[in-house]
């Protein structure tokens, strides 16, 4: 296990600035979970870390070494990239066991490495097979053994799963997290999917125009996002927002509507806000605020309602099945005053 330091770190390409001044510590055996929109830079920060793209300025230490201008080789750090990057006339073993070969080592060293990564991953019955011959899971799992057989100091991951369909997605986030209790390793791993980061990580990194947003553990961001972009990004459905004027402790939206909050937003009067509440904590409340439902989709265990509230649309999620049809009025209120308020015009939470 290792841990790793990125200081002031800096990437341009001409006069366009991806990477603007990332500063970011990842504990020993911490899986670290970096998130944001296409463009954010976040796999610029990747390459960055494996060596494969030279920074701008800033430093990158591993273990307290500054590695920042050192080739990849020199810096033990295995990758595992989103198109699996296997070698298509070589089998399973030979793939796994390519960079050991390279480095050198003993071919009794080398077999011993990859059987005990093939046994961790349920490759043993593939191993003289080809990349050809398996299925995008397995192919992933060779990927991700290759990394292993290395014993890296550090562990990266670029989208692994991305190619995958939905159902295979779950069982290898599933897999990768056993594996990193099991190899208790230091991971830092990519994603454009909040329920991977989620699910996987100690902690969320979530970056955007090249800059870091927030970071913590994902039940924090989840429940106090810094800023309306955090709460927006994480959560499935996303946050609701509704542009409204603070009025009497509640939020006033632009056709009357009052939206409620916090009792201890009352101070906030006549402050131009954004009001956020999450699809699960939006329920059907006789006392409630007013909207007419446009779409029902019913999922099995929940069912999803497109609602028209104050000219905006809210998606609720209700947990409990319930008769509605398109078309129809609904009451709704928030459980147990759930919301979220950020400033109107920078994004910025309210703290209450």
């Amino acid at each position: 296990m290792s841990s790793m330091k990125i200081d002031t770190l800096r990437k341009s390409f001409g006069e366009l600035e991806i990477l603007r001044g990332i500063s970011l510590d990842v504990r020993h055996g911490e899986f670290v979970a970096l998130v944001g929109p296409s463009g954010c830079g976040k796999s610029t920060l990747l390459r960055l870390i494996a060596g494969l793209e030279a920074a701008t300025s800033g430093h990158i230490f591993i273990d307290d070494r500054d590695v920042t201008r050192l080739p990849p080789k020199e810096r033990d750090i295995a990758m595992v990239f989103q198109n699996y990057a296997l070698y298509p006339h070589l089998t399973v073993r030979a793939n796994m066991g390519f960079s050991l070969k390279l480095r050198g080592d003993a071919k009794d060293q080398i077999n011993k490495k990859v059987e005990e990564a093939a046994g961790v991953l349920g490759l043993e019955h593939l191993l003289d097979r080809y990349p050809g011959q398996l299925s995008g899971g397995q192919r992933q799992r060779v990927a991700t053994g290759r990394a292993i057989v290395r014993d890296p100091k550090l562990f990266l991951f670029d989208e692994p799963l991305s190619n995958l369909d939905a159902k295979l997605r779950v069982q290898m986030r599933t897999e990768i997290k056993a594996l990193h209790q099991r190899l208790g390793s230091t991971m830092i791993y990519v994603t454009h999917d909040q329920i991977e980061a989620m699910t996987l990580a100690d902690r969320i990194v979530v970056m955007q125009g090249g800059r870091i947003e927030q970071e913590g553990a994902p039940l924090d961001l989840y429940d106090r996002p810094a800023n309306a972009f955090v709460g927006g990004f994480l959560g499935s459905p996303a946050m609701n927002f509704i542009k409204g004027t603070m009025s009497d402790g509640a939020v006033k939206a632009s056709d009357g509507t009052r939206l409620p909050v916090l009792s201890e937003a009352s101070a906030l009067d006549g402050r131009h806000v954004l009001w956020g509440a999450r699809p699960e904590s939006i329920v059907p409340d006789d006392n409630g605020f007013e909207g007419t439902v446009e779409v029902v989709e019913p999922t099995g265990p929940d069912t999803q309602l497109l609602v028209r509230v104050a000219g905006d649309p809210l998606v609720v999620l209700l947990r409990k099945r319930m008769k509605v049809n398109a078309g129809d009025k609904i009451r709704l209120g928030v459980v147990g005053e759930d919301t979220h308020l950020f400033d109107a015009k920078d994004g910025m939470r309210i703290a209450l």
